[in-house]
């Protein structure tokens, strides 16, 4: 299991908190957005939650770019990356291809010479093994076993990944390259983990909502994560997001990824989703006044007699 980023240096330090912990993709991103010239505020945090930038694209996207791809049906794929600024909003194009080549990349490059129980899973460490194999073009990890006759280089294996990545956007979503999208295969479900798993449909459909379509990814900032073993969907996300203002409490935010009900024909059993999935927030008030403003329903309760 991947632990969050290192609270402290290894080497300095002299007890042992584990050896699994983040390679710090995304705590990099945060580092870069925050910025010491100026105060940082509410928005500015909000904002910086629902950051999308993939800082494995922007290490990979050169090369695949300098690979030539034939025939013009394949480079019609490659051309989206051109100009990507390597952020991944659910409406992304260019996201959407990058992410099914990367997921055709780990398959073509490991899956001959790995054991099914230890595929990539596509994550942060997987950015970093991909990136030290990058400068080496040669190395037997690019070989398809497979193939005795012929040892398969970086770029045969880049341009089979992109051609790949190709036809199966074709088979997805389009063969206009311009209709593709991030979020059209990169979905959530939520799942009630009680009758939402009960086997009825109807029961399922009643109690579960979705599919919904998603920005965001492993190892970003906005970390909607994915297994590349199994496909798009998103299988971890945050249950929630809060800004805390410690200058002015009642300037705070949150949203949950669903509601206050457990009741699913409440109301608020999921009308935080939406927002949630589109990155907003709700004030989250904390002094009597504010707190009084905002108040719609008062619960009482009495003592029994």
């Amino acid at each position: 299991m991947k632990i969050n980023q290192a609270p402290v240096d290894a080497t300095r330090y002299p007890y042992y908190l584990g050896d699994s912990w983040d390679y710090g993709y995304r705590s990099q991103r945060i580092i870069d957005r925050i910025t010491k010239d100026r105060d940082i505020t509410v928005d500015d945090m909000a904002a910086m939650q629902n950051d999308t930038y993939n800082a494995n694209a922007a290490a990979l996207v050169p090369y695949l770019l300098d690979v030539h791809l034939d025939p013009l049906f394949a480079r019609q794929g490659q051309w989206l990356l051109r100009g990507w600024d390597f952020t991944q909003p659910a409406d992304s194009g260019p996201a959407a291809y990058f992410n099914a080549v990367w997921r055709n990349l780990l398959a073509l490059t490991f899956h001959d010479q790995l054991p099914e129980s230890v595929w990539p899973d596509g994550g942060d460490r997987w950015f970093a093994v991909v990136r030290s194999l990058l400068d080496n073009p040669d190395s037997p990890w690019w070989d398809n076993i497979a193939t005795d006759d012929n040892q398969e280089t970086r770029d045969e294996i880049l341009a089979q990944a992109m051609t790949n990545a190709r036809d199966e956007l074709t088979r997805l979503q389009a063969r206009n390259t311009e209709d593709w999208t991030w979020g059209h295969q990169h979905t959530l479900e939520l799942e009630n983990q009680s009758l939402g798993t009960s086997g009825n449909g109807v029961v399922e459909w009643l109690f579960n909502r979705g599919p919904m379509e998603l920005g965001g990814g492993s190892s970003v900032v906005d970390a909607t994560s994915w297994n590349a073993k199994d496909g798009y969907e998103a299988d971890v996300v945050p249950s929630m997001r809060m800004v805390v203002s410690l200058g002015e409490l009642d300037d705070s935010r949150w949203v949950n990824l669903t509601g206050a009900s457990g009741h699913a024909f409440n109301a608020h059993y999921d009308d935080q989703t939406g927002m949630w999935v589109d990155g907003e927030t709700w004030p989250w008030v904390y002094g009597r006044n504010a707190v009084d403003a905002a108040t719609e329903d008062t619960l009482t309760l009495h003592p029994a007699r």
